[in-house]
């Protein structure tokens, strides 16, 4: 017998012996659902898993919002669920995460999240009972367990693959693959967790058209932010999360009919308004904050303005500023002491590019050096223009211009202005940076989505932003006497 055939009947042996374990050790009744689901983990072993990564979901989405009233309000809220589902005592921790991120997730072990930007586009409690409730079933489906069991077990046959055939590399690719495949949830996990879902804040006494509504919140939300990005809200179909994943309207209003639940429960407009009044709205200024085309610091101490027609976004690691066209500013800092700024730029920040123009700057009394290099991204080559501060003896703030070299020279001037308003702030500049916050406003005879919008404190789409915010199709128009969310300091 040849060495290949000897080869390929030990994988068939590895294989099927691989599965046998794997099967008889991975069968688990997931609560949600009542089925059978492989799963190699325990209880105990996804409430470890929670554990060991909520202190990395605090760091990377704000820490807990400094608001004891309103984390205990959705804790409440997120109890009653759990209340009312096939495991009535399992332990739930709920977390409102210091974000403005519209976002919601769940980690194994019963770790669940919201952030308070997604609080402030709910516009009543079925709303973030539908999401909190989706977001429980995903846990008591076991999906995230599922997930990573069947990580697992590719890892485990790929490995038997890669020893048969003498080819070790091969369960490092499958390790990646793997590694991607965790990112997001199955389309059949997304309906099961909408049907939990809704079984839930059924049970629970709200009206399940809540979770209708917060879908139409959420792409409303998501065209909007594409018009922001000078990009075509059209794309939303392709790249919102409703796209990729089957929570779409019609499917959650047939899962509705199919209940016989759609006409009963309650909205809780009013008690989920009272408690959104004075919530921070965008950025938190310990983060930094966004006014317009202005990025300020006031924990730092820093600013500096963006060309008109950029849209800044404020990341957990950099700032970054795109116009829609190719063309973009991403700003951070980095720790480096007792060097130059060109010496930092060509040995430290990019020590194996091919730098060009290397010239020492000073920008408002502030070291700063400047280089020129070449890249490539997904639409093709671009030219980068690397600027390098000295804020102080161990830090170095950093700008990262880049442009389609078609335009490179047409940006050049904009992009030198964004360079010098870098500035440091004063003691009296800091204190005056504020939070905006969610203002309730109950609506008066002669108020008008174009008043109201235009007393918002901000600079840019204030009528899309309004509407957006207090759920208001294109055309719908204000009645006195309805509350409203508007966005002040």
């Amino acid at each position: 017998m040849s060495r290949l055939n000897m080869s390929r009947r030990a994988l068939l042996t590895g294989l099927t012996a691989g599965a046998g374990i794997l099967t008889l050790a991975g069968c688990q009744v997931a609560p949600g659902t009542g089925r059978d689901e492989f799963n190699l983990l325990s209880a105990e072993d996804e409430s470890k898993m929670g554990r060991d990564s909520h202190p990395q979901i605090l760091a990377q989405f704000g820490g807990v919002v400094d608001d004891p009233a309103l984390s205990a309000y959705v804790a409440g809220l997120g109890q009653t669920l759990v209340r009312t589902t096939e495991t009535p005592n399992a332990d739930f921790r709920f977390t409102v995460l210091n974000s403005d991120i519209v976002n919601a997730m769940a980690l194994p072990g019963g770790y669940v999240y919201v952030t308070r930007g997604l609080l402030a586009l709910c516009g009543n409690e079925a709303e973030l009972a539908g999401v909190v409730g989706h977001e429980i079933g995903h846990v008591l489906g076991r999906h995230s367990a599922q997930r990573y069991s069947r990580a697992m077990a590719a890892n485990v046959f790929t490995t038997i693959l890669g020893i048969a055939v003498g080819t070790p590399g091969i369960a490092d690719v499958a390790q990646l693959g793997a590694g991607a495949w965790l990112q997001s949830y199955s389309r059949e996990n997304e309906m099961e967790a909408d049907h939990l879902g809704l079984r839930y804040m059924s049970r629970g006494g709200w009206n399940p058209q809540g979770m209708v509504s917060m879908l139409n919140r959420l792409r409303d939300h998501g065209r909007l932010e594409m018009l922001m990005a000078g990009r075509d809200p059209s794309e939303i179909d392709q790249t919102h999360f409703m796209a990729t994943h089957p929570r779409t309207v019609d499917r959650v209003q047939a899962a509705i009919a199919e209940a016989g639940t759609a006409n009963s429960g309650s909205l809780g407009e009013e008690v989920y308004l009272r408690h959104l009044d004075g919530l921070t709205y965008g950025d938190d200024p310990a983060e930094g904050v966004i006014r317009g085309t202005t990025f300020s610091h006031p924990v730092i101490g820093l600013r500096f303005d963006v060309p008109s027609g950029f849209h800044l976004t404020n990341g957990a690691k950099a700032v970054v500023a795109t116009d829609g066209q190719g063309a973009a500013i991403i700003f951070d800092t980095a720790k480096a002491a007792g060097t130059d700024m060109l010496s930092y730029i060509s040995r430290s920040w990019m020590p194996k590019s091919r730098l060009t123009n290397g010239e020492a700057l000073t920008i408002n009394g502030m070291a700063a050096a400047t280089a020129a290099t070449r890249g490539r991204t997904s639409k093709g080559n671009v030219d980068i223009r690397l600027v390098a501060i000295r804020f102080d003896a161990d830090d170095v703030c950093r700008f990262t211009f880049v442009t389609p070299p078609s335009r490179t020279a047409s940006l050049g001037e904009a992009l030198r202005r964004t360079t010098y308003s870098f500035q440091r702030l004063n003691a009296a500049e800091k204190a005056a940076i504020k939070p905006l916050r969610i203002r309730l406003h109950t609506v008066r005879a002669g108020d008008s989505v174009e008043s109201l919008a235009a007393s918002q404190e901000v600079a840019d789409w204030q009528q899309e932003r309004f509407r957006v915010l207090n759920g208001l199709e294109p055309g719908e128009t204000l009645r006195p006497g309805q509350k409203v969310k508007l966005i002040r300091s």
